[in-house]
């Protein structure tokens, strides 16, 4: 009698849970063809959001899913391990399982490589923008249905074509000389994405990671530079501007020239693609005037004997 009982509340405590999650009325609907995420409330088109699937066809599932488990700053079990929150980690900050190898091998989930979302090139997960992936894993129960299909049959992912390496990049920060030898891209206006951490290191910055709010964050003496790598928001000072170049690359944020200049107005800073140089010039020594031609100097009449 008790077994029953026990079989019979279960069984009730189950029916309430996907009632429950009937009554949410959401649905998720992921389009190969465009790569977009559909989120749908009680049947209305609530959001849109651009979603990167997998690199050849067969990879992405296709078909009808549900949301299984959900995880805030999943794990990474490959390469060694990657513990959640760490910029290197490639799930990002959200992950959502789907039931296909109990939740753990396909889900919807953040990334550590903005860059890839729109194209094809996951090994058949879907990956959003990590505030994305927040917001959906905020408004997402588990049992949430998922469906996956191509608008077009005919259509097949085109192949990510690789990109050819960049040539290096010498920076000449007085009196320090540093090479890039493998910059991580280039901005609109050609110049190249510059390495957070070594240039603010070498100007004597300190940085610190914050693993609550994903900030970088860079200090020196009262001077304070605040880095979302989630929305790509900087800080500098009594400014906030967006800074959408900004990318991630192994762990490593890298900026364009105009973070530069924007954090740093004491420095002039400048690319020179011929020489495939940049440099930062102190202001404040471009600013003094030149001596020789202020300063009468004695003539060789007056110093000798």
């Amino acid at each position: 009698m008790t077994k029953k009982l026990l079989l019979f509340l279960m069984a009730l405590c189950f029916c309430l849970l996907q009632t429950g999650i009937a009554l949410a009325g959401v649905r998720i609907v992921i389009d190969k063809s465009t790569n977009q995420l559909h989120y749908y409330k009680d049947e209305i088109l609530l959001k849109t959001f651009p979603v990167a699937t997998g690199k050849s066809i067969s990879l992405t599932p296709e078909g009808n899913f549900t949301i299984i488990r959900k995880v805030v700053n999943p794990y990474y079990c490959r390469n060694g391990g990657i513990p959640g929150g760490s910029p290197l980690n490639p799930l990002g900050a959200r992950w959502m399982g789907l039931n296909i190898g109990g939740g753990g091998l396909y889900g919807i989930h953040g990334t550590n490589n903005p860059s890839s979302i729109g194209t094809y090139a996951s090994a058949g997960c879907i990956r959003m923008f990590n505030q994305d992936a927040c917001w959906l894993y905020d408004h997402t129960p588990v049992g949430t249905p998922v469906k996956i299909f191509r608008s077009s049959l005919a259509q097949v992912p085109a192949q990510p074509q690789p990109q050819p390496k960049l040539l290096p990049v010498t920076v000449l920060l007085s009196p320090y000389t540093i090479e890039v030898k493998e910059p991580a891209g280039t901005s609109q206006d050609g110049a190249p994405l510059l390495p957070l951490r070594m240039i603010f290191e070498t100007l004597g910055y300190t940085i610190a990671w914050s693993d609550t709010n994903h900030n970088l964050v860079v200090t020196k003496g009262t001077e304070r530079i605040t880095v979302s790598t989630l929305s790509r928001q900087v800080t500098a000072g009594q400014i906030t501007f967006s800074c959408p170049e900004l990318k991630i690359v192994q762990g490593t944020t890298h900026a364009p020239l105009s973070f530069w200049q924007k954090t740093l107005p004491a420095w002039q800073i400048s690319w020179d693609a011929n020489q495939r140089q940049v440099t930062f010039s102190p202001k404040i020594a471009l600013e003094q005037p030149n001596l020789l031609n202020t300063v009468a100097l004695p003539s060789m009449l007056e110093t000798s004997n």
